[in-house]
């Protein structure tokens, strides 16, 4: 609903939180200050597989300013540990040790916490901690840890799977049967990762006076760790409360539960004084969650005019050492199973998914979570099918693009709406496709490696309790809550679970809620992340907030509103069906004169409330926004890109990088184009350069910003966003999320621009990250 003068929806309000954040006003867990604060260093294991067999802290126990050193000895009975426990029939988890007793798993595992006066000598001390170790042979490649003699990283499973799962749809026997081309394909993501600028990091206060235990923690998810902390502490809920306060950015990194979120509390209330831990890079890349690890063997059955008949998959995920919490290992491969098919109308499809267990950091969410390598596959597997048949990419694609509303998939996702047939119309108008082939042509004959690469997909967004449902988390994650109060002056205070960490929700919810309520933007507060103001939520992820968490805020202050709207027809003496709205005020239809404004309203509600007995005192609202219709809301892109390779040097230059993207009703243009072009340069990054490398002991390599190569700004392009608008048609708003879908094509996209640059020599891309050396291989290959 719209009031007053005019409509927030749809207009390019600033950021309010810049100022705070860009003058260095923001508060990090680092920020925050609190009398006789001491600090933890953790000795982390340097092995990615080995037995402890003794642990000597007397000389850290002893060092200058170490106030205690904790082993895992000092844990039990005391704290349990992190299950990450799916309810998948077949799957089976580890316990997650918060420090590791008997045997470590990972580089990187915690064996020891050194907690002192400063973090420095902290450090020092964690030097001093002597642990003896026996080697166990190393697992780190997925597909030589499923061979029936692999080392055991958990002998009693007698294998090193956490789960298997298959599915049939529809008759694929039959389709491959009548099939005149079947394509055969195996298609790699590499384990990378998102590297928020500020790590990971945690403090926390036990106050003993009333009991109550604070941990203030760089997270997405604040009530869910909250509960993940108390179960873990054996701690009561209603008196442990957690506060994220500003967050320098998450990307699913930070909304799994870690050991050092539990072991922080657990010390502070020991100790009877405030403990930090702030994390340094290189130990937040072997601490932090890592993702996608996807080897996906594909073959697509089809037509000679190009439609597409069948597909199976089989997709191996490298799922790390544990099982993380809430998520689990089971969620990345079943999403990738479940969206495999991608935006084609494919009726017969089979798969077979294994979450595979190894030596390296456990794997878990991150920006578009398993869909960038479904999108991978599907999109270079039309690409090399169209290079087979002899189509035009974008003509093969439209032959099996959806193209009628609402559309079931063979998996059951519900797409409730979308525009992909325009999409694949504006990108041709756009990047005056048939134009740029010409070009593309005129190079070739030049010599030079051109290519344009095209990739489509879907993005599932707002997904709700029926749909988490299905996922058998051990929490059902769909549901979020928001609380509206308006105080005596007008004036709007708005509390939310959900959490913003760059996705600009201060501003965008704002600005909803300055609409349904009829009141300035500037007359509102957002406030997030404190589990004791907030109602209980989910928090932020999978692009989610705007529907689910915006669903929740629209309902409260619809409730608000309309009891101001009794209050005023109550005040002019007149049926509540009588009231219209105005300028921050309202007045009867048909009778402008006759008003009274919201403030009046307001006051009434606080300090006269025996003049509206039939309405009663106060404006307060909390509601909860849970079930979108379906399987949630599906946004859609178009992706292309324009490449040419340096044949001397296997550099990739982006000449050109086009989006098109709808993803529904929009609230506010800046804000969702800077969240599609921060989207798009991160899945570049992982595109092109990002690798978390592992050697045969099970090293990360690649465990400093000298040797994880993150996109500079000088190597990403201007990035052209266009947007179309299908509204949802199940969603408050007709809203969809964004936050996720600039990263889902990149990969796709980029690899499918190479391999047609290398096309005339005779080699494609089928995996990630496509570095200078990568492609000086596939040249020296072509050359033989």
């Amino acid at each position: 609903m719209t009031t007053g003068g005019g409509s927030y929806l749809g207009a390019s309000v600033r950021r309010r939180e810049d100022p705070r954040l860009l003058t260095g006003r923001g508060r990090y867990v680092a920020d925050i200050a609190l009398p006789r604060t001491l600090h933890v260093a953790f000795v982390r294991s340097p092995f990615a597989h080995a037995r402890i067999t003794s642990i000597d802290t007397a000389a850290a126990q002893a060092a200058h300013g170490v106030v205690a050193v904790v082993t895992a000895a000092d844990l039990a009975g005391r704290v349990n540990p992190i299950r990450g426990e799916a309810r998948c029939p077949g799957f089976r988890s580890p316990d997650w040790p918060i420090l590791a007793g008997d045997a470590v798993r990972y580089q990187g595992e915690p064996i020891a916490a050194v907690v002192a006066t400063s973090p420095y000598l902290a450090a020092d001390a964690a030097d001093l901690v002597d642990i003896e170790f026996e080697p166990l042979p190393v697992v780190v490649d997925p597909e030589a840890a499923l061979a029936a003699d692999a080392p055991l990283i958990f002998p009693e499973w007698g294998d090193n799977v956490f789960l298997r799962r298959a599915g049939t749809f529809g008759d694929v026997d039959d389709a491959f049967a009548n099939a005149d081309v079947v394509l055969r394909r195996t298609y790699r993501v590499q384990r990378h990762t998102g590297v928020p600028l500020e790590p990971r990091g945690c403090l926390a206060q036990f106050d003993a006076r009333d009991g109550t235990l604070t941990l203030w923690t760089s997270t997405q998810t604040p009530h869910l760790i909250r509960s993940g902390v108390a179960e873990a502490l054996d701690f009561p809920e209603n008196r442990l409360r957690v506060v994220a306060p500003d967050v320098g950015g998450g990307f699913g990194v930070k909304a799994s539960l870690y050991p050092e979120e539990i072991l922080i509390p657990f010390l502070a209330r020991r100790l009877d004084r405030p403990v930090r831990w702030i994390a340094d890079r290189s130990e937040d890349f072997v601490s932090s969650t890592h993702a996608r690890d996807h080897i996906h063997a594909v073959e697509l059955a089809a037509r000679r005019d190009g439609t597409i008949l069948g597909l199976k998959a089989r997709v191996v995920v490298d799922c790390g050492a544990y099982s993380p919490w809430p998520w689990t290992a089971s969620m990345e491969a079943g999403m990738a199973a479940g969206n495999l098919p991608g935006p084609y109308k494919i009726r017969h499809y089979q798969f077979e998914t294994v979450s595979v267990c190894t030596n390296k950091t456990p794997h878990s969410a991150y920006r578009g979570v398993a869909r960038p390598a479904a999108c991978f596959s599907i999109e270079r597997a039309i690409d090399d099918l169209a290079r087979e048949l002899d189509l035009d990419p974008l003509e093969l694609r439209l032959r099996n693009l959806i193209d009628d509303y609402p559309y079931t998939t063979i998996t059951g996702l519900e797409i409730d709406s979308g525009s992909l047939v325009p999409a694949i119309q504006t990108a041709k108008s756009v990047l005056a496709y048939d134009d740029l082939r010409a070009e593309q042509a005129a190079a070739r004959r030049e010599g030079r490696l051109v290519g344009i690469g095209i990739a489509n997909y879907t993005e599932q967004t707002a997904h709700g309790l029926t749909e988490f449902a299905k996922r058998m988390l051990p929490v059902t994650v769909g549901f979020e809550g928001a609380t509206v109060r308006m105080d005596p002056q007008g004036k709007v205070w708005i509390a939310v679970g959900i959490h913003s960490h760059g996705q600009g929700l201060e501003t965008t919810l704002a600005q909803l809620a300055a609409d349904e309520l009829g009141v300035h933007i500037d007359d509102i507060q957002v406030v997030y992340g404190d589990t004791q103001v907030s109602p209980y939520g989910m928090g932020t992820f999978a692009s989610r907030s705007a529907v689910i968490g915006g669903g929740a805020l629209i309902d409260a202050a619809r409730a608000i509103r309309r009891k101001l709207e009794q209050i005023a027809a109550t005040l002019l003496e007149c049926a509540p069906e009588d009231i219209e709205p105005g300028e921050g005020a309202f007045h009867v239809r048909g009778v402008p004169t006759r008003a009274v404004t919201i403030p009046e309203c307001a006051r009434v509600a606080h300090f006269r409330a025996e003049l509206i007995p039939e309405v009663g005192p106060g404006l307060d609202a909390t509601a909860f926004f849970a079930n979108p219709p379906g399987t949630g809301t599906f946004s859609n892109a178009l992706h292309a890109a324009v490449v040419e390779i340096d044949p001397a040097t296997g550099v990739i230059t982006i000449q050109r990088y086009v989006v098109i993207d709808d993803c529904g009703t929009v609230i506010n243009p800046t804000i969702v184009e800077g969240q599609i072009v921060g989207g798009t340069a991160q899945g570049i990054g992982g595109a092109l350069w990002e690798d978390l490398t592992y050697d045969d002991d099970g090293q990360l390599v690649a465990g400093t910003l000298m040797d994880y190569a993150l996109p500079k700004a000088s190597m990403v392009p201007p990035i052209e966003v266009v947007s179309l608008c299908t509204p949802s048609p199940f969603t408050p708003l007709g809203m969809k999320g964004v936050g996720e879908g600039g990263a889902i094509a990149p990969g796709a996209c980029l690899a499918n621009a190479v391999s047609d640059a290398l096309a005339p020599l005779g080699v494609a891309v089928n995996a990630t990250p496509m570095t200078p050396e990568s492609i000086l291989r596939l040249l020296r290959n072509a050359a033989r």
